[in-house]
């Protein structure tokens, strides 16, 4: 069993099936936000790293064959953005200024909160990274002196809490229009307000992954220049 856990395909391969057993239990809880399948199959992963004493180095040899595919799958997000990109065209100020203003908000809050209140320099330069999709995250991070342990970890909390609360905070404001649904979950909660918007409709994940690969773009230009 020892020799197992030193396997990288066997934790590449049990991070797979977490995810798809958090999947099974999103669609049989009818697809409650609380619980989405990332959730769980990150809680499935810690469980048996700590159960089995594995350290974090010899799970990431085998999950490092996961994160290689994260750049595919985030351009496959084309496929919807197809779909309006015509529409988008005539709106591209609306979507730059969304993007821009945004994404530097988000950012601004959560560096300013981690400086004034955790102090730790680190830890300030990782959350940096928070609301970017995670391959980007994990290059920005390491370029600016931040700990790429802690930016995946940044960026699925940022992401489950802004898949969860968005749609139902602009609906509360009556903001909850398509576009304005999909541009905030792009610009706020990345790939998993992406998959959040798959689930709302063609729209919001059209204008959710054109926020999201923006937002990547932007950060990965300015964020090591600022910082």
């Amino acid at each position: 069993m020892t020799h197992l856990f030193s396997l990288p395909l066997f934790w590449a391969a049990l991070t797979i099936a977490s995810f798809l057993a958090g999947q099974q239990l999103y669609r049989r809880l009818g697809n409650n936000a609380f619980i989405p399948p990332i959730l769980t199959g990150v809680v499935l992963v810690v469980t048996c790293l700590e159960l089995s004493g594995v350290s974090y180095q010899t799970y990431m040899r085998g999950g490092d064959y996961l994160n290689q595919m994260l750049g595919p799958v985030v351009v496959m997000l084309a496929v919807p953005l197809y779909q309006f990109i015509h529409t988008m065209r005539k709106q591209w100020l609306r979507i730059v200024l969304a993007v821009t203003l945004g994404s530097g908000t988000t950012v601004a809050c959560a560096v300013l909160l981690a400086h004034f209140w955790i102090g730790d320099d680190a830890i300030t330069r990782t959350i940096y990274t928070k609301s970017i999709t995670t391959p980007v995250a994990l290059a920005i991070s390491e370029q600016v002196g931040g700990i790429n342990a802690l930016a995946s970890a940044f960026v699925i909390i940022t992401g489950i809490l802004g898949a969860l609360m968005i749609p139902s905070l602009l609906k509360l404001l009556r903001m909850d229009d398509p576009q304005a649904v999909g541009l905030t979950l792009g610009i706020c909660a990345h790939a998993i307000g992406t998959s959040r918007a798959l689930e709302l409709g063609p729209q919001q994940s059209a204008y959710a992954a054109m926020a999201m690969t923006l937002t990547a773009t932007l950060h990965a230009l300015v964020l090591p220049w600022i910082v």
